[in-house]
């Protein structure tokens, strides 16, 4: 589903991640954990053709970049992912001037040319499965923190894909509200979405993950299954973060 080989980005001189090798498996949920600075946040964006690579490989959902493409091939395999993927950012990025209806077909009619009536009927299926369907007609500015990021995840499932990729998507949210939000990928889970998630939510981590990358100084320093990772870290980095946010 999701490779990465020998993959680091570099801005200027700044080397944020160093030969990243990396395999998800469909239907898998990996956590990325790590320090602020780690390279986390950046790896997804690569992974979503947000950031460019600087060098290695990466191939999602079948569609494979590469540094050594040339622009007009690597801008087309990135158009591919960004169709088979959603993305979920830690600001939610909604249009002010949609309502929440609006704002989940918005894709749905302008990029897949769905139907109008069908786009609806969509999106207002997706808002009920987030729980929101009584705020349809809603503009952003009237809902809470919670339910804009809710929107923004239906608004991501809109497009069908097969891997949702989540930037730290409680980060900006009251604590009261985290658990409204968590819950929701928590049934994308169990249903067997292939999901990246990178997050400071250590409880949602252990709960959900199948596995757990942790990362620090732009480097993969261990992967392990949450119940060992949490309990037995093999490096002594990854014991320091958790005795840091133990």
């Amino acid at each position: 589903m999701i490779t990465t080989d020998k993959l680091s980005k570099h801005f200027g001189s700044l080397e944020v991640l160093k030969d990243i090798n990396l395999e998800i498996n469909r239907g898998e949920v990996v956590t990325i954990l790590g320090p602020s600075g780690s390279g986390k946040s950046t790896l997804l964006r690569c992974m979503n053709g947000l950031e460019e690579l600087t060098s290695g490989t990466m191939s999602v959902c079948g569609f494979t970049v590469s540094s050594q493409q040339d622009k007009r091939e690597k801008r087309n395999r990135i158009r591919d992912i960004r169709l088979h993927s959603g993305m979920v950012f830690q600001q939610f990025n909604l249009y002010p001037h949609k309502t929440a209806l609006q704002n989940v077909i918005e894709a749905l009619l302008m990029v897949k040319k769905t139907p109008k009536d069908e786009a609806v009927k969509r999106g207002e299926a997706l808002l009920k499965r987030v729980g929101l369907i009584d705020k349809k007609d809603v503009y952003p500015s009237r809902l809470s923190g919670g339910q804009q990021q809710r929107v923004a995840i239906a608004r991501a499932l809109a497009m069908e894909p097969e891997v949702m990729f989540f930037d730290e998507p409680t980060s900006a949210l009251d604590p009261e509200l985290v658990d409204e939000v968590l819950s929701v990928m928590k049934e994308l889970a169990q249903e067997g979405m292939t999901m990246v998630i990178v997050t400071h939510e250590m409880n949602f981590a252990r709960e959900v993950a199948d596995r757990i990358v942790f990362m620090a100084d732009g480097k993969i320093v261990e992967e392990n299954v949450p119940d060992r990772f949490f309990t037995d870290p093999m490096t002594e980095r990854a014991k320091k973060f958790l005795k840091i946010r133990s």
